[in-house]
């Protein structure tokens, strides 16, 4: 009777724990076991479990559950919390409940800390020579989580360490936005910074400390130090410094600025007025902005242009047009150029012309009345501007053509065809000579520069060359052959 009494009691004591535990326990997920670094609106997963139609999840702050900051029911696998103090150890497990509320077992008791401190980014520690405008950046992520349910940013910056001086300021961030731009920082000063995260149930402790220093200086930039032969409108450039509202530079003739003016622009660049022609200029430049100035930048210098090049016609150059073009090399910033030109080299009695000058246009001048053939003259160029005048170029000397035609011996007695005339791809010399000879035969255009030149080497009777001409644009020319005591000359048109 005792036996079927116990067998009795059995089978009911197992029928209901049968009726009670129908279905599996979850598995927690994540965040894992120990996890540290997690957000205060960590996400708490776990498995699906067959049968289940919804999950009961408690979050204590001990692991006995007996200060449970969270006691909800959800049908879905996850559950996500907010606010949840920072740099605190919470715990947490799960159970299932099927349809008619029978219960799994609990989980085993997961635990998670929340970050204690957020991650300085940007500038580096220790950074150096940065601007007034310095943006700080803290890191979007603490460890490997991306950094979340944090409603605001606090961030300090000062002078002083434990920023305790009167000029520590705090400035205030949404907790979307994980920079703050700085504006007028002193220049050349060591500023300490440090951020740290809160919402409305708690804050974070704050971040390592973060130094950088401020620039006190920056660099020129144009036109090179030392440089010469520079343009009257030269202009002078200097880095572009962010953060700041203007800039001061002073020029000057004497490199200790003794007699300098301090002009102010808002600009990185500047073209200064009223310079000279073959003057050394000493400049330099500070930024400022409404609290600070730096220091000056190095004295650099630079040298105007003493006078231009003459270009053409070359130097010494022959058979040049009786009507030709000068040209000569520009100093931007002149507003004409004088021109003179004589046949003696002393300018006793000199043509004189102004040519208005154009920065966007190389300098020329065209001989407005013919000259004298068969003459030697001398030319030179000055620039000018409203209140100076460089010195003269150097004196360059050019011969004009002769009178078209044969000159004496060799040519005087020959036979002489040139054809065709216009030409187009070839030019073809017919020579009848008495004598042979080496004969210097050229090409030059009308300001008299030599674009062909080839040595004919010819015998007694009948001569035929070809010279080619692909290389020559349309326009008039003037061939030129010549020995030791002839010359001939005669103008050729290519019209291709």
């Amino acid at each position: 009777m005792k036996r079927y009494l116990f067998t009795i009691i059995l089978a009911f004591i197992a029928s209901f724990i049968f009726a009670q535990v129908r279905i599996d326990t979850p598995a927690l997920v994540a965040p894992a076991d120990a996890k540290t670094n997690q957000m205060p609106d960590v996400m708490l997963d776990w498995n699906a479990v067959t049968a289940a139609v919804s999950y009961r999840v408690q979050l204590s702050e001990d692991a006995s559950f007996s200060n449970i900051v969270v006691d909800s029911v959800t049908d879905l696998t996850s559950i996500k919390n907010s606010k949840l103090n920072f740099n605190f150890q919470y715990y947490w497990r799960v159970k299932a409940l099927d349809l008619n509320l029978n219960e799994s077992f609990w989980t085993p008791v997961w635990s998670f800390t929340t970050f204690q401190k957020l991650e300085p980014d940007k500038p580096n520690n220790n950074a150096t020579a940065q601007i007034p405008d310095v943006q700080l950046k803290w890191k979007t992520k603490v460890g490997t989580s991306n950094v979340s349910g944090v409603e605001h940013f606090d961030i300090q910056i000062d002078v002083n360490a434990n920023f305790t001086s009167p000029n520590a300021k705090t400035f205030l961030v949404s907790g979307s936005t994980f920079a703050v731009t700085m504006s007028q920082l002193n220049f050349g000063t060591l500023y300490y910074w440090h951020a740290r995260a809160r919402h409305s149930n708690d804050t974070s402790a704050w971040s390592d400390s973060r130094t950088f220093t401020t620039l006190d200086n920056f660099s020129l930039k144009k036109p090179d130090n030392n440089s010469v032969g520079n343009d009257l409108n030269v202009q002078m450039r200097w880095d572009d410094v962010s953060g700041v509202k203007k800039y001061d530079y002073q020029i000057d003739i004497h490199p200790d600025f003794s007699t300098a003016t301090t002009y102010v622009t808002d600009t990185f660049r500047v073209t200064p007025e009223d310079l000279k022609y073959g003057v050394t200029y000493y400049w330099r430049s500070r930024a400022r902005h409404d609290n600070d100035t730096t220091l000056w930048t190095a004295t650099w210098n630079y040298t105007t242009a003493a006078s231009v090049a003459l270009a053409l016609p070359e130097n010494n150059a022959d058979s040049v047009s009786i009507k030709p073009q000068l040209t000569w090399s520009q100093i931007k910033g002149s507003t004409s150029y004088q021109v003179q030109y004589d046949v003696t080299m002393d300018f006793i009695e000199p043509e004189n012309y102004f040519q208005t000058a154009s920065d966007d246009e190389s300098p020329l001048f065209n001989v407005l009345y013919k000259l004298d053939a068969n003459q030697v003259y001398y030319w030179r160029v000055r620039a000018c501007s409203p209140i100076d005048s460089s010195a003269y170029s150097e004196v360059w000397s050019f011969t004009t053509l002769p009178a078209v035609g044969i000159n004496d011996e060799l040519f005087g007695s020959a036979e002489v065809s040139l054809f065709p005339n216009p030409a187009k791809t070839d030019l073809r010399i017919q020579l009848n000579l008495t004598q042979p000879s080496v004969i210097e035969f050229s090409i030059m255009d009308l300001v008299g520069q030599t674009l062909i030149r080839e040595n004919l080497n010819t015998s007694a009777g009948l001569n035929n060359f070809k010279i080619n001409l692909t290389n020559l644009a349309n326009g008039i020319y003037m061939v030129k052959m010549k020995n030791d005591n002839s010359t001939y000359t005669k103008k050729l048109i290519i019209n291709k």
